[in-house]
Order: C-alpha cells, then structure tokens, then sequence
C-alpha cells in the first residue's frame, strides 16, 4: 500500500504559503496562482477505468471522477508540486507527484492504475460520527484482517486504537478525546508476511463541549488608581469561545460577577472600578460559548486595594502570594492575621503616595497584626518584580497596642529602607524574625511589656540591625547577626531601662554592642569587629546591676566605658591577629580594676584602668577552622581562668 511520505508534501507547503501572501491586495499581482491538471485513467490493457475517484491533497474537498472514457478534469489547483490521489476499489491507490503551472492546464496522456496490490487495499474511509470526546472510524478491507488506528495531534500521532477481531467491513471508535481539536489518523494492519500496509492520513476536528475551553493565565497590572484594577488575561485557544465573564471575591466573601453580558471573544483585559478600598480581593476569568456555558476558573493572587482595613480578616496559605501595591493600613480594633506560608510580594513604588513613607509600599499597624509562621513555613515578604533593592519598601510599622497585642513569629522581611520592623507600641510578642538585606533591621521604642526574643536573624544589614530606645525591658537570646554594619544600638532614657543580652553571636564591620544603658546584663555573647569596638558604653545610668560576664571579642578595639560603672568580668578580649589597639578602655573619671579577664593582642591590654584579680594575658587557643570556632582548645589554660575556676569567654558558664 503507497504511503504518502511527508518530504512530498513541505514544498506544496511552502508554494501555499507563497501563493496566500501574494494573494494580498498590494502585493502587485492581479491573477491567482493556481494552474488545473487534465488526464486519462486506464487499466493495465489500456481499457478506461470509469468512477475513479481524484484529488489533490491539497485540494482535498474538490473532488472528481473519471467519466466513460476515463478522463477527468481537475481545476484551481495551487502552482507548485502536487500529490495526486486515485482511488477506485478495483485497484490499488496511484499516488502522482505532478507540477502544477499557473493559468496553464498540466496534460498527461493517461494514468495506469495496477490491480497487483488491490487485495492489501484500505479504502472507504470515513468518519461517521464525533461528539466532543470521541471520533468513529469506519473502513473497507477486500479480506478479513484486524486494524489498526494511529491517531494524535499531528501527523506523528502517538496514540492506537486497536480492533478485537478480524472483518471486512470494519468500524472503531475513539474515545477520551479533547473537545474542539484536530486530530490525524491513518488505519494500519500486518499481514500474515508481518508486512505492514497503511491507509494515508486522514483528519477530523471533535465538536465543542458544553463547557468551554478556560482561558489563560490571568494577571493583575500595577494598581494605579483608587479602588481600579486592571487585569490581562491569555485567549483561549478554542474557537468555540464567544467571550469571557468576570469574577471578583473579596476575602470572606462569594465570588461576584462583574459582567452583566460577556466580554467578546477578542477582548483580554478588563478594568475594575468597583472594588472596595482596605480589601483583599482576587479575580477570576471564565471562557463562555455557545450554550452560555462556563470553563473553569482561571484566578489572579490576592491583590490588596488600597486603603484602610477596618474589618479583621485572616489570610490562608491557600491565598498566596499576595500582591501589595499600595501600603496597608490596619485600623484600631481590627485585626490582620496571616497563616504559615503566606508570601507578601511587594511592589517597588506607593501608588496611593500615602502613609509616612510616600514613595515606598509599608504596612501601619494601629490594630493587631498576627503572622504565625513556622520553620519549615515562614511568613515571607518579597520583592513583586524581583529587583531586590536593599530599600524596595518600607517595612513594618507597629504603631500601637492599644486594641490588641500584634504577634510575629517566624517571619521573614528583606529589601527595606529605615528599618525592616519598626515598633511603637507598649507591647508586642516576637520569635524568631529574620530581618536581611534592609537598610537598618528591628527598632522598639518605648516598650512596657517585657518581650523575650529568641531565635532572632539579621544578616546584610548597612545600618544599625538591632536599636532599643526608653524600653522598659527587653531581652534577645539564642540569636545571630551576621554580615552587619552596627549590631545593636541601645538609647536608655531612665536607669531602670534594661537590656538583656545572652547567647548570641555578632559578627559586624561597625560596633557590635553600643549606646546608653539603664540597667544591661550583657553574658555569653561572642562579637567579632575586625575595624571596629566590640562594647561602647557611652554612658551607664544605673549606679549597678550593669555586667559584663562570660564573653568572646574579637575586636580592634574591645571594651569602652565612657562613663557609669559596669562589672567587666571572667571575658576573652583579644585581637587574634595582634594588632588590635585598645583592650578595655575606661574613659570616665573613674579607674576601676576588671578582674578576671583575659585581654590579649593588643597594643595597650588596660587604658583608664587595671586589670586586678585574676587578669591574665594569654594566648586562648582557639580551636580552628573556617569559619574559624571560637571555642577553646582542651589544653586552654582559659579552661579554668573564671572566677569560679572554670572556663571563660563565650562558652563558659555565667553565674553573675
């Protein structure tokens, strides 16, 4: 059986697709390029084969047959290379590759059909019935054989529907098929020699499905205006599509139609103006046809409309992400809470031109704001169009406590100018915050309530990381700062303003310790400045209950005490490297002595003051590595420098 080969058919192709461009008004030809074909078909003794069925398969709807004396006339037929197929069921299937001239009609004398292949013949093939799923096939075979049916999307197929038993007249369904779509096949068996013989390809289109095909990908612009969302949204590719309907919901509430007679077919866009301020909102598109039917729904992300929220809402992990361009205020007595997962993206600029910080995005909390996050499942704030400046926002304000106590665990916020997380309030509940590649990190003014953060990570901060101002009491532990200008900057305003630092590491290039103090208790820290001072104590309001205890510094310079008394004790003070300048430094008018304390490398151990008890100047032995470990070598003689004989520095036990 004579396959038609695919090599044949590109340049026939290729002459169509000349032939539609310059069949363009304009391009300069009046005349379509088509030519016709003329011939005669006989058998092997030359007699006329009557009702032989013609075409081109190109052409393939314009079919003719051979008259009385076997000629026939085939009209309108692209210039170019055509493959011409004869089809008569007393014969085997004569395919002719014939150049076609336009406006000239191609003669051949005649066209000899063979009888030899007649028995493997496939013929009569039709499709009898499609629904939207499914395709039958009937066909002739001259013998009992069982069939085969590649089909699929293009001419490679890929796909077999397969018969159960062997007939003449045979007919197959296909089924699980996609609605509206065009596929090839071709019928195929073997022969008892294993020799296989192949129909040549066919095609049908399956019928529209009562639900239409969805559209694509729906995406929310910029907003740019008050209560105005804009959207786009892909086509669908079906063509049974007439048009497309509109869907918003707010969060809490029902899917609402915004079109009141669907969009055309040709529109893909859409513009909201209806949309509540202080919202969280998400939009859908739907493709409709014919029967008015709805495709699934294709949705947007949640987008903020900017204004103030002043009803409680909760955002699910479902939700996300959520698009903020615009800041978000969350009005007293209201409440924002935020599940595990839920990412922020952020855009660049304040379209609204509100708030305190006009040209960036920022979150003012005067309610209560609750993100709980998990390790695994973090609340993340991200850049919307990936830029990632280090001041693409404005960060987090929380602005009062007045109407409930915000609570942030597990969160994570980058990319802001000031400070990332800035609070006013009286009180608050933080855990585990990561606060990177901002301008400054947290800042907490004005605090009453005791909040003990733990587990707390700033890294690539240019500014100040971590600032206390006229904080009744706060406490940081079991902490990192890493990659930071200033670590922690402390402003008491009153000597019972206190700081408490413990289990936490610093590695800054600023100051890693530094400000005003009430009241601190500063034990089990290790601080590594190579350029700078690990501890300034400008001043120290209290008159005691200040220390120093237990320690690691690695510094240019290590400790400074500009005024106030403070316990310096049972601490590693050194500059590994021996070039460090000031161990501890003691400016005030006094000239305490700082007991128990190894200083070392430097090129002044004490300045102001002594080292008394217990001081030693050694070489600590740190163990090494990189990132080099600051814990001590098993020979140490630090192992039992403490005042109690044990071992000082950051990992040594803390009894004051």
């Amino acid at each position: 059986m004579f396959r038609i080969s695919r090599r044949k058919i590109l340049p026939g192709l290729a002459l169509l697709l000349i032939f539609s461009v310059l069949m363009v008004p304009g391009c300069g030809l009046r005349q379509a390029q088509t030519g016709s074909l003329s011939s005669r078909i006989v058998d092997a003794d030359g007699n006329a084969v009557v009702n032989a069925e013609v075409f081109s398969i190109f052409r393939e709807q314009e079919k003719v047959y051979s008259g009385l004396d076997g000629g026939f006339y085939l009209s309108e037929l692209p210039a170019g290379l055509n493959n011409i197929v004869i089809l008569h069921p007393d014969f085997a299937l004569e395919e002719r590759q014939i150049e076609i001239r336009s406006a000239e009609t191609t003669v051949l004398e005649t066209v000899r059909l063979d009888r030899s292949n007649a028995p493997n013949r496939i013929s009569d093939i039709r499709v009898i019935a499609r629904t939207e799923s499914t395709a039958t096939i009937r066909w002739l075979t001259y013998r009992e054989v069982v069939c085969n049916i590649d089909y699929g999307l293009t001419q490679g197929y890929g796909q077999l529907a397969r018969e159960t038993r062997p007939s003449t007249e045979h007919e197959l369904e296909i089924t699980g098929l996609q609605s509206e779509t065009l596929y090839h096949f071709r019928v195929q068996y073997i022969d008892e020699n294993n020799i296989s013989h192949y129909s040549y390809d066919y095609s049908f289109k399956t019928e529209p499905a009562y639900v239409p095909y969805p559209p694509g990908a729906i995406s929310i612009q910029p907003i740019r205006a008050a209560r105005t969302v804009e959207m786009t949204w892909g086509p669908a590719t079906a063509t049974s599509v007439t048009g497309y309907n509109i869907y918003r919901q707010e969060k809490g509430a029902d899917w609402l139609l915004l079109t009141a007679q669907p969009l055309a077919a040709n529109i893909t866009s859409y513009v909201d103006s209806t949309a509540a301020a202080g919202t969280f909102a998400r939009y859908a598109v739907v493709s409709v046809n014919q029967y008015i039917g709805e495709s699934e729904k294709i949705m947007s992300s949640y987008v903020f409309i900017p204004g103030v929220v002043n009803r409680s809402v909760k955002i699910a992990y479902l939700d996300s992400p959520v698009t903020l361009n615009s800041d978000l205020v969350i009005a007293a007595g209201t409440t924002l809470e935020v599940e595990a997962g839920v990412e922020f993206m952020i855009g660049e600029t304040d379209l609204a031109a509100s708030g305190i910080d006009e040209a960036r995005v920022e979150i003012l909390v005067s309610g209560r704001l609750v993100m709980t996050g998990t390790a695994a499942m973090p609340v993340r704030f991200m850049p919307l169009n990936g830029s990632g400046r280090r001041d693409h926002w404005a960060g987090i304000k929380i602005l009062s406590s007045d109407t409930g106590v915000s609570k942030l665990e597990y969160v994570e916020i980058a990319g802001c100018s000031s400070f990332g997380l800035d609070i006013e309030a009286r009180r608050v509940e933080l855990a585990a915050l990561t606060l990177s590649y901002c301008e400054n990190g947290l800042r907490m003014q004005g605090l009453r309530e005791s909040p003990d953060l733990k587990k707390f990570r700033f890294n690539e901060i240019t500014g100040t990381a971590f600032r206390v101002e006229a904080c009744r009491k706060v406490s940081l532990s079991d902490s990192l700062f890493t990659s930071v200008e200033n670590a922690v900057v402390c402003q008491a305003f009153d000597d019972e303003d206190q700081l408490i630092m413990h289990n936490t590491d610093i590695y800054c290039s600023g100051v890693g310790i530094q400000g005003i103090f009430g009241r601190s208790s500063i034990t089990n820290i290790l601080i590594v400045s190579p350029d700078s001072a690990a501890i300034n104590l400008t001043d120290v309001l209290h008159l005691s209950e200040n220390m120093i205890d237990h320690c690691t510094f690695d510094s240019l310079n290590g400790i400074i005490v500009g005024s106030g008394t403070v316990t310096i004790e049972n601490n590693i003070v050194v500059n590994r490297n021996g070039y460090g300048n000031t161990g501890i430094n003691n400016v005030s008018v006094l000239t305490p002595d700082y007991p128990f304390n190894n200083v070392f490398g430097f090129k002044t151990s004490y300045l102001g003051c002594g080292g008394g008890v217990g001081a030693v100047s050694l070489d600590p032995q740190f163990i090494g590595g990189n990132p080099f470990n600051y814990d001590l070598l098993p020979a140490s003689s630090l192992n039992l420098q403490d005042r109690f004989g044990s071992e000082m520095g950051r990992y040594g036990d803390s009894r004051l």
